[in-house]
């Protein structure tokens, strides 16, 4: 598996549906190891909810991902997260 560089809420979204389909969970099995509802599950992916971070978290150690935060430097005139969400 590769490194996936976040810049944005949908950058996460679309990492977990992928990780979750590439180890063979449904939805609803997800829902069941995160104490959530199948329903949470399908409207985070879809956009529809914006979850508190321990359970993105949570999520993401249920999975088995590593998270590496690393400072990136920032130029002045650096434009480069035009549409970030942060």
């Amino acid at each position: 598996m590769s490194n996936t560089q976040v810049r944005k809420v949908d950058d996460v979204r679309h990492f977990l549906r992928e990780e979750r389909k590439r180890r063979g969970l449904t939805q609803a099995q997800l829902a069941d190891l995160t104490a959530t509802s199948q329903k949470w599950v399908s409207d985070f992916e879809r956009g529809r909810v914006d979850p508190p971070m321990s359970i993105v978290l949570k999520v993401l150690v249920l999975l088995g991902v590593t998270i590496s935060l690393s400072p990136a430097a920032i130029a002045a005139a650096d434009t480069s997260d035009e549409g970030s969400e942060f």
